[in-house]
């Protein structure tokens, strides 16, 4: 679940292999696969292509940007599928509390899973200046909210 969860917040960053800093985009390509009611109400796969640049900050923070960052959503029910370039940046800053504060900027993908009892489960393609927080058990502490747009790729692609 934390993973899920990380994972989300990070916007598919490879986070196991990060160090004090990053000087270079390292790939971040993957294939995730959600079961039906996971994130939508089908089963969906993401195919991530490109590199991420993950940067750790002093005072616990950090960066994530993704230059040339494409993904690829697919409804496994129909078989229709969307891409979107996703070039944003991430910057998040962990609490005291163990809640990390997360900015978006620019064009990014946000996974907001069913099980973490999120407010507003699905997948969403944010443009623009967005803020959300997650707990430190990786739960959602507050949805995302902010300036721009948002696309709701769940509804975009049943």
């Amino acid at each position: 679940m934390k993973k899920l969860m990380v994972l989300c917040a990070l916007l598919f960053a490879v986070v196991a292999g990060m160090s004090p800093a990053t000087a270079a985009p390292t790939d971040a390509s993957q294939v995730l696969t959600f079961k039906a009611n996971q994130l939508c109400k089908y089963a969906v796969q993401l195919t991530v292509s490109g590199k991420s640049n993950v940067l750790i900050l002093p005072g616990d923070r950090f960066t994530v940007a993704s230059p040339g960052q494409r993904v690829t959503i697919t409804n496994l029910k129909t078989g229709e599928e969307a891409s979107f370039l996703i070039t944003g940046t991430t910057h998040g800053t962990v609490q005291a509390d163990g809640t990390t504060e997360i900015t978006v900027n620019g064009l990014n993908i946000v996974l907001n899973a069913r099980e973490a009892e999120s407010a507003r489960p699905g997948i969403f393609l944010l443009e623009g200046n967005f803020t959300f927080a997650l707990k430190a058990d990786g739960s959602e502490e507050r949805v995302f909210s902010g300036t721009g747009d948002v696309t709701d790729i769940c509804a975009l692609l049943a």
